[in-house]
């Protein structure tokens, strides 16, 4: 692609080294020489062409890439969001968590602090019991009664004693076992609450990881597309140029054409006066007598190349006359075939190689050349009642006039062939309003 300026410089270096040159006489070579360097432009417009679809098409698949890579961020941005959410609704459970342990400090100290009030209890209680022998203290008691009701007192006091020392020592194992439990439970709440956070945590870290993967994927993906859309807009600047260059071209070519068509028209204004000199039978004679010599000089021409072609056909009265004997194949217009154009733009007729070909009617050679379709051709510019036409003779096994040549009709200018795109031998036939690429059924105008 880089190459493509550098040859669209060439090529208006040469058109303008061509069009410096001088233009009088009949100059069909640069007509032919500015068309081969259109036939240049377009293909060079042709891989220009290719190039910016192939970078549109990179475009749009990075585009599609980067649309896939930023739904998925967009839903790690919610995962995130969730997770975060999460976070915080857990840490706010946890700090609700630390405020009950603090709470449960508090309810904790008053009950250690009945705990311990109870031990010292108990541990005087012990220290009495010691003092007085244990239980037997309560025997004392007892018989120490001075009465029957003292006695009842004393028991009933006793038992009371005994009572309030056994609720003491229960009471101690169950606060004691309450404060075990209160303190488990919180602790075990508090683990459970720190795990979880750390869970939620590692998700987060691992979501932002993702993340920022995708978003390191975005970034050489955007890079990419500058980059594409770069080289898209430098293609499109050279195709630009390269239009311009064969619209130029192209108003050459048909300035060009325009010129031989007005010294054609000048040559058949000539003829014409030449003719209205002679006598009418004079002229038909000699018509007669040059076909007939053409004819012989075809059939001598081909033998001595092996050719087993049909006569030159008879040159018709008129303006026109048919270009080659033999069958028409395919006409004008639209035909169903595989290997070919389905728009047909001439008529072909078919018949042995080397069959003699003749110019349809008096004009100029405008072009001669090989083409991959119509192999070797010949194109002719008339004028004809101020009206500029073209012939074209395409699929020649041999060409036998040369650019600039000035032809009569019926004058053979070639042998029917099978080159370029071609099924068999036969001859192209194009008729065209103007110059070139206006083309018309030939049938409409020519006797085939």
């Amino acid at each position: 692609m880089k190459q493509s300026k550098p040859l669209i410089a060439t090529v208006a270096a040469t058109m303008a080294l061509s069009f410096g040159l001088g233009t009088t006489g009949v100059s069909a070579s640069k007509l032919n020489d500015l068309q081969n360097q259109q036939q240049q432009i377009e293909q060079k417009k042709n891989e220009l062409n290719r190039g910016i679809q192939e970078k549109a098409s990179n475009i749009k698949a990075n585009s599609e890439k980067m649309d896939k890579l930023l739904a998925q961020i967009k839903d790690l941005h919610g995962k995130i969001e969730t997770k975060q959410n999460e976070i915080a609704q857990l840490e706010q459970e946890i700090e609700v968590t630390k405020a009950e342990i603090e709470a449960l400090r508090a309810s904790i100290k008053e009950l250690e602090q009945k705990i311990a009030d109870r031990d010292a209890l108990l541990r005087d209680r012990i220290r009495a019991m010691q003092v007085t022998g244990g239980s037997t203290s309560y025997i004392d008691v007892l018989l120490g009664a001075s009465s029957f009701s003292d006695f009842i007192d004393r028991v009933s006091a006793v038992n009371t004693l005994r009572e309030a020392d056994r609720q003491i020592i229960a009471e101690q194992k169950a606060d004691k076992a309450t404060l075990e439990d209160q303190k488990k439970q919180v602790e075990d709440k508090l683990a459970s609450q720190e795990e979880n956070k750390k869970k939620l945590e590692a998700a987060k870290a691992e979501l932002d990881r993702q993340k920022q993967e995708l978003d390191g994927l975005i970034s050489q993906l955007e890079a990419e597309q500058q980059r594409l859309e770069k080289e898209q807009s430098s293609l499109q600047a050279e195709y630009s140029e390269a239009h311009e260059m064969s619209s130029e071209l192209t108003q050459q070519i048909v300035a060009e054409q325009e010129r031989l068509a007005e010294i054609a028209r000048k040559a058949e204004e000539e003829r014409k006066r030449k003719e209205a000199e002679a006598r009418k039978q004079a002229a038909a004679a000699a018509a007669s007598k040059q076909a007939e010599s053409n004819r012989k000089a075809a059939a001598s021409s081909g033998s001595s190349v092996g050719y087993t072609s049909a006569p030159a056909p008879a040159v018709s009265g008129g303006t026109w006359t048919r270009p080659a004997s033999g069958r028409i194949t395919s006409t004008f217009g639209y035909r169903n075939l595989s290997w070919a154009s389905s728009n047909h733009q001439g008529v072909d007729i078919a018949n042995a190689t080397g069959t003699t070909i003749v110019a349809a009617g008096n004009g100029i050679v405008s072009s001669t050349g090989s083409h991959r379709t119509l192999g070797n051709y010949i194109m002719i510019t008339h004028s004809v009642n101020g009206q500029t036409m073209t012939t074209v003779y395409g699929h020649l096994s041999s060409i036998n006039t040369s650019k600039g040549a000035q032809v009569s009709k019926g004058q053979m200018i070639g042998r029917m062939g099978s080159t370029g795109r071609s099924s068999g031998p036969h001859l192209h036939f194009e008729v065209h309003i103007g110059t070139y690429g206006n083309p018309v059924n030939p049938m409409r105008y020519v006797p085939l």
